[in-house]
């Protein structure tokens, strides 16, 4: 709640650098509707905002490099979306 008002306070005067957590990588099964749910929630409350987003600290991905590739397909639709 604190969050979401100050948000509506900074508005467009930043850019929010939303930088969701990479473990979504490491886990066992893949789940790329959780990486979509996950990016959702975190546009949905910076929506007032000019945000860019940034898969940071990727050290595994199972030896499954497609789940980047796939992660960051989903996350360009989904913001554009948003935009």
């Amino acid at each position: 709640m604190i969050l979401t008002k100050l948000f509506k306070t900074i508005g467009n005067q930043y850019v929010l650098s939303l930088k969701p957590s990479p473990a979504i990588f490491a886990v066992d099964v893949w789940d790329l509707d959780e990486g979509r749910r996950q990016l959702l929630a975190s546009l949905e409350k910076t929506k007032e905002c000019s945000v860019e987003v940034i898969m940071k600290d990727i050290s595994t991905c199972r030896n499954q490099p497609q789940r980047l590739w796939e992660w960051a397909k989903m996350a360009q639709e989904v913001t554009e979306e948003f935009a």
